[in-house]
């Protein structure tokens, strides 16, 4: 845990727009993961973007129980955004380039056949 305050806060140094935000995120007591198979193996990747702790966290602070949080964030996760569609955003450090990092989680909502009818973009 120490490590992941003193990474948070190293963050927040770098002069970003959510400088508060994130200088006030804990990282949470849990490790989110995603464990997926592509045509090569099967991958487990460390969830490290900062907004799932701070999915986490500010559920948590609306009043909902951890429990209730967990797994409301894991139906969103592992249900509802790989139904409407979902992609990874991963990349390495330049110190390791061989080491891949999920960096990010982007919902892709596919459109109906009738909103691509329609030319719904949005």
């Amino acid at each position: 845990m120490a490590e992941e305050r003193e990474a948070y806060a190293k963050a927040a140094r770098q002069g970003s727009l959510l400088d508060k935000e994130l200088e006030a995120l804990e990282p949470t007591p849990y490790e989110f993961k995603f464990r997926f198979r592509d045509e090569e193996a099967e991958h487990t990747y460390v969830n490290g973007d900062w907004e799932a702790h701070a999915m986490f966290y500010n559920s948590v602070r609306s009043g909902k129980s951890e429990a209730d949080v967990l797994s409301w964030m894991d139906r969103t996760f592992n249900v509802e955004y790989p139904s409407r569609g979902m992609a990874f955003a991963v990349g390495n450090q330049a110190k390791r380039p061989q080491t891949w990092q999920l960096l990010g989680v982007l919902r892709l909502d596919e459109l109906s056949e009738t909103e691509k009818a329609q030319g719904n973009l949005f």
